[in-house]
């Protein structure tokens, strides 16, 4: 989405219905995220505005999705991400060739006296380290834990990150993880891993992740594969989103 009010500065960002291969990961991709903020005391108009814009770009038939999520955890408890995925750079450089500056003039026209704030980032979604849901799926909740991890670290913390996919995949754990790297639009190295949940309960999975990784790894590999991963982070940031289906656009 384009905007005459976004500046391109950190947000964290997801997500897009993904695919699944059961042999070969699919390649990676791109997700476009934007992290808006509504005025004070203007939550109705925002949605009301967003709504608006999302029939606009139903108008125009475009082909990408736009998934729209309400923060309800965390500092930005009461913003909104609205993410685009599964793109290759080059088909965002096509889509903002022909819609871009529709989609910007539009967007304020429709949305800019409703909004505080806007952010946009760019994340790269790591599928071969990743395990992905079933295609096409929408989970009404997602939780969302990001990572600052140590300049210089991308390969051990990849390598720390697939092990513990591996023996997850393995144990066929129910929860399914996608892994994302910021591309752009903030502090780095920043990676980002976000879970579909059918619901709250699934915040508390029995068996837990740590006793799975026990039962496959046993106790001394299991802490070898956790200490591995957590000796490349420097900090760590989480939020749940709700997905609001009535501010999306999906197309037919």
């Amino acid at each position: 989405m384009r905007s005459t009010v976004m500046s391109v500065t950190g947000a964290l960002a997801l997500l897009a219905s993904v695919s699944v291969s059961a042999q070969t990961p699919p390649p990676d991709s791109v997700t476009e995220v934007l992290r808006q903020k509504p005025r004070q005391g203007m939550v109705k108009e925002y949605e009301a505005s967003r709504k608006k814009h999302m029939a606009w770009h139903k108008a125009q038939n475009d082909t990408w999705a736009w998934d729209v999520f309400e923060i309800t955890t965390g500092p930005d408890t009461g913003g909104y991400l609205i993410a685009s995925g599964n793109h290759q750079w080059k088909e965002m450089e096509e889509w903002d060739a022909k819609l871009g500056n529709a989609d910007g003039a539009d967007s304020a026209a429709s949305m800019g006296a409703t909004i505080d704030s806007t952010k946009r980032a760019y994340w790269t979604q790591l599928n071969a380290i990743s395990r992905l849901p079933a295609a096409n799926e929408r989970a009404p909740l997602l939780t969302v834990t990001l990572y600052h991890t140590k300049p210089g670290s991308d390969f051990a913390f990849r390598a720390a990150i697939g092990q513990i996919s591996s023996a997850l995949e393995a144990e066929k754990y129910p929860i399914h993880t996608i892994w994302y790297v910021l591309s752009n639009g903030g502090a780095g190295p920043t990676y980002a891993v976000v879970a579909p949940r059918a619901g709250l309960g699934e915040m508390g999975p029995s068996p837990t992740l740590l006793e799975v990784l026990q039962k496959h790894l046993g106790k001394p590999g299991a802490d070898a594969a956790i200490n591995a991963f957590y000796a490349n982070v420097v900090s760590t940031e989480s939020e749940l989103l709700q997905r609001r289906p009535d501010l999306s656009y999906v197309p037919n």
